[in-house]
């Protein structure tokens, strides 16, 4: 019978290369069918607990599929802000609720580009501050008035975009160019309220030619300040005082501790220091922080759990400080 078939397959083929598969295939069932035919060798105890290997073998499993989670979720955030970015923009053009003219925005510096901020980009890229909270209790310190926002090291805009929506004027200021290049977050929605500039060097936001700078009801800076080194501190003071109004507030928050990346070698923070030392330098350069102020721990963007992310300085008060500074 075997001899029958591998004539067939020769005159059907014109070749022997199937044959000799054929042969291949059949010692090969042979072989298997003698190793199944011997008596399996005993199983070896088990071993009690889990070996070193076993440990690393599921540390490593849980990690790949933590990180492709992570890079799941952020493809899901990714494009659901893209589609709720969409839905502002077309109820902007056909109601006009966002505004419409163009600022004049001056900067010495167009760009950070000397900073790791700039250089590896990780807040730039990834956050966007919301906290209409903040909003409600910016309104309630000034009654009755439609106020003039400016967030510096702004990232995504959020917080532009929540000043603005409750009708007042509200720009941002980010030292990357990072958030514009990739659109971003609100800088696809909000193309005349966001810059670029290095907030250390000379700027000025006119609203005109010519005009003179902006005065603001509220400057804020949310995990920033620790980004700027000591010696450019005077600065961005003097941005401080172009901008703010006699009664104007400056609100923010301080990380107490380093951040640095070991991988790229980027060191964020270059100026770690303590809360007593913050509070000597912001009186040094005429914006003193205040001891009392009408703002509750929750009314503040950062360091409140305001995110998946964010820090809580009240749990935590070792890793970071809100304040709030006024003219002295």
């Amino acid at each position: 019978m075997r001899a029958r078939l591998l004539d067939l397959i020769r005159r059907a083929t014109g070749t022997t290369a199937l044959a000799r598969r054929f042969d291949a295939l059949e010692a090969r069932l042979a072989e298997m069918a003698e190793t199944l035919a011997r008596p399996a060798p005993p199983a070896p105890p088990p071993t009690p607990g889990l070996t070193a290997a076993d440990r690393d073998a599921i540390l490593h499993q849980v990690n790949y599929t933590n990180h492709n989670l992570y890079l799941h979720l952020k493809e899901a955030m990714r494009v659901r802000e893209l589609a709720n970015r969409d839905l502002l923009l077309a109820i902007d053009r056909l109601a006009q609720i966002l505004p419409q003219a163009p600022m004049v925005f001056e900067a010495a510096k167009p760009v950070a580009v000397d900073t790791d901020d700039h250089l590896f980009p990780w807040g730039a890229a990834q956050d966007n501050t919301r906290s209409p909270r903040f909003v409600a209790a910016c309104e309630r310190h000034f009654p009755g008035r439609a106020l003039t926002f400016m967030d510096l090291g702004c990232s995504g805009g959020g917080l532009v975009l929540d000043f603005i929506l409750r009708g007042h004027q509200a720009y941002g200021v980010e030292g990357s160019d990072a958030p514009q290049r990739a659109q971003r977050a609100e800088w696809r929605l909000l193309r005349h309220n966001l810059f670029t500039g290095d907030i250390t060097c000379p700027f000025a936001l006119r609203p005109a030619p010519g005009a003179p700078p902006v005065a603001c009801d509220v400057i804020s800076a949310w995990e920033v300040m620790e980004h700027i080194a000591d010696e450019d501190l005077p600065g961005l003071f003097a941005n401080l005082h172009t901008h703010l109004k006699p009664d104007g507030l400056f609100i923010g928050s301080i990380a107490l501790g380093p951040d640095d990346n070991p991988v790229t070698g980027a060191r964020y923070h270059r100026t770690v220091q303590p809360q007593a030392w913050w509070r000597a330098r912001f009186a040094e350069l005429g914006l003193p922080m205040l001891d009392r102020h009408d703002f509750a721990f929750e009314d503040f963007c950062r360091g409140t759990n305001n995110g998946p992310i964010d820090e809580n300085y009240r749990q935590n008060p070792e890793i970071g400080f809100h304040f709030v500074a006024r003219r002295s």
